[in-house]
């Protein structure tokens, strides 16, 4: 949850956007008819889409277990702008942006987290640097994978998700006020 709000504040503060009067469509598959379901959006809910889950994507390194590598760092943040410009068209450079924008807050925001599993922290700088890095200030709480601890999983999970939310609901508000205003 708190990357998505973090993505998504990100993406819009530094100009990332669709352009005016954008309108799409996407298709869900409807098991009960032949044809798909289209759910119709507007600019606003598919840039929050969009950009929300650029940010949750450099945590799909989890399903490879490489993660906080390569994919956690300012050449995935570069090589992601530059896909995104590239399959978009120069012309919406602003999409561009905006992805690279949410992509990078997912760096900033583990890389304030509490890291408990060896390497420590997150590979921000490659390719120039191949060290790990983490914050001393250790503003967000650690994420744990042990579904096996209920407790610890469930409850310590809750309270870092809340957390997260109490931190990063009043910048995304901000960014959302600000978005409607340009």
């Amino acid at each position: 949850m708190g990357h998505a709000l973090a993505g998504v504040a990100a993406a819009w503060l530094a100009g990332g956007r669709l352009p005016r009067g954008w309108h799409g469509t996407l298709f869900l598959p409807n098991p009960t008819r032949t044809a798909p379901t289209s759910v119709d959006f507007t600019r606003r809910p598919a840039e929050m889409a969009m950009f929300g889950a650029a940010a949750i994507a450099p945590d799909l390194d989890l399903l490879v277990g490489s993660h906080s590598t390569y994919t956690h760092s300012i050449g995935a943040v570069l090589f992601v702008f530059l896909v995104t410009l590239f399959a978009m068209g120069t012309r919406r450079w602003r999409i561009a942006i905006g992805i690279a924008a949410a992509w990078g807050s997912h760096l900033l925001l583990d890389w304030l987290g509490t890291d408990t599993s060896p390497p420590i922290g997150i590979m921000a700088l490659w390719p120039f640097d191949d060290g790990y890095y983490q914050s001393s200030l250790s503003l967000f709480d650690a994420i744990s994978r042990r579904y096996w601890l209920p407790e610890q999983f469930v409850i310590g999970n809750l309270k870092a998700a809340i957390k997260e939310v109490i931190v990063l609901a009043p910048i995304f508000a901000a960014s959302f006020a600000l978005r409607r205003r340009s």
